[in-house]
């Protein structure tokens, strides 16, 4: 009634078309008949994805078309069972009812294989889609190894000349020796023998000549390092010469006048650097510095001994003492300071030293002495150097305070030149004053101090510290 068929009843016509390599030769025939790359690469980029496709949508459609089946088989079971309403409708109906109803169900069947059709329409479409897109993919890929190989079809077309050329001159080389072995091989092989006899006896007398060579040359190494001996001796003789000569001349030559005028130009250095030299000899050197102070090292041949330079002050500038804490002081880190390796091992150094040093101090027990012109001072040893305490008395506020000027040994040792890192404190003994008030007008003077600018500057501090309090 229906006229329902399933699709594996359906006979499907048979294509007439012959396959492509039904016509193409045997690949054995000929070497023109081999299948080309590209048709390699058209069926892996299509063909293969249809037939990895289609053998996928075979195996749904055949168990498609068993479930179908199985539910047509339990449709039927049902309606032999119990005959369904429309059967029963189609039965008590006359003829025109029944070709209604056969009507009915052939629009029905054709809407419903139009809809399967457009469903496997747009499948298809999609499925052409899907395969588009991977063809153009591989298209694109096809694309770039074309060019990467034209790429390399050109770098191998520059290089191929370059290749070629190198090639033909290796050939030539072959061609070339090749014949000269043939020539070798033509030629009297004794007389070969006897040169190359010849050759290893000539090969000998260069060995023994090369060796001769060598000998030659550590010779002259030897020689020349000889003559740079003798050459050297040679300087210290000739130096030793002129030395003499210049000394016989100077015996020879010079009068009483010429000594007096060296012996004033050096009374004049002395007088101009405080300097007395009182003992010059092999073993000892020794002179005065300021009248004051007796400086001797011991020598050995004329060079001092270090570590072993004596200061000692003359009785007579003991008596004059301002301050003895502070003379005795600096006497002492004096004998420290001079005694050091890289002070002591040069007369010139020492002497430098000492008129460096007593100099600085000399400026600094100035500023001390016109402090102690106006306020009493005392002086404290510590281990960096000493500290100057200051006593101020203020009436006015029936108060005292000190202040004390701290010195390092690198401070009063090179006076003024480290100035600005003298530091400063103060005490409040008794009185209602402040501390910090002290501090202020002191620091206020001493930030100003410069190396050379500086005279009277610790006095001017503790006059306004002593002013700073009304």
């Amino acid at each position: 009634m229906t006229g329902i068929r399933f699709m594996d009843e359906i006979a499907a016509p048979r294509r007439q078309s012959i396959h492509p390599s039904v016509l193409r030769p045997s690949r054995r025939a000929s070497v023109e008949g081999q299948i080309p790359l590209a048709e390699y690469m058209v069926a892996m980029a299509v063909d293969v994805p249809q037939l990895e496709l289609y053998t996928h949508v075979s195996k749904d459609l055949q168990a498609w078309i068993e479930r179908i089946q199985a539910i047509y088989r339990e449709a039927e079971e049902e309606a032999l069972k119990m005959t369904p309403q429309l059967f029963q409708e189609f039965v008590s109906a006359d003829e025109t009812g029944q070709a209604e109803l056969i009507h009915q169900l052939k629009l029905i069947k054709v809407h419903n294989h139009e809809q399967a059709k457009s469903e496997w329409y747009d499948w298809k479409l999609q499925w052409v889609e899907r395969l588009h897109e991977k063809a153009s993919k591989g298209f694109e890929n096809l694309e770039k190894d074309a060019n990467f190989l034209e790429e390399i079809i050109r770098e191998a077309q520059s290089i191929l000349p370059g290749l070629q050329q190198e090639y033909d001159q290796l050939v030539e080389e072959l061609e070339q020796e090749t014949a000269e072995i043939t020539e070798l091989e033509a030629c009297d092989q004794d007389y070969l023998k006897e040169l190359k006899a010849s050759i290893a006896e000539q090969g000998m007398e260069l060995d023994n000549y090369r060796r001769e060579v060598e000998e030659a040359k550590a010779k002259l190494e030897r020689i020349e390092e000889k003559l740079k001996e003798v050459q050297i001796e040679k300087n210290e003789v000739s130096a030793s010469i002129e030395k003499t000569e210049r000394l016989i001349n100077v015996q020879k030559n010079s009068t009483h006048a010429e000594v007096f005028r060296l012996k004033g130009e050096l009374e004049m250095l002395q007088t101009l650097h405080v300097v007395q030299i009182t003992k010059v000899d092999a073993e000892c050197f020794e002179f005065v510095y300021g009248s004051s102070y007796v400086v001797s090292t011991r020598c050995v041949e004329c060079r001092p001994v270090i570590g072993n330079v004596q200061i000692q002050k003359l009785p007579e500038a003991q008596r004059e003492e301002v301050f003895p804490a502070f003379s005795s002081l600096i006497l002492r880190t004096a004998k420290e300071l001079v005694n050091r390796p890289e002070v002591s091992d040069s007369l010139r150094k020492i002497v430098e030293f000492v008129g460096t040093y007593w100099s600085s101090c000399s400026r600094l027990q100035l500023q001390l002495r016109l402090v102690a012109i106006k306020f009493p001072i005392t002086f404290r040893e510590n281990p960096s150097g000493f500290s100057a305490d200051v006593t101020i008395l203020y009436p006015s506020v029936k108060a005292k305070a000190i202040i004390s000027f701290i010195f390092d040994v690198a401070n009063f040792s090179t006076w003024p030149l480290n100035i600005q890192s003298t530091k400063h404190d103060a005490r409040v003994v008794y009185g209602p004053i402040q501390r910090d008030a002290i501090l202020q007008a002191v620091s206020s003077r001493l930030k100003d101090v410069t190396p050379t600018n500086n005279h009277g500057c610790l006095l001017d501090a503790c006059m306004e510290a002593a002013e700073s309090v009304a």
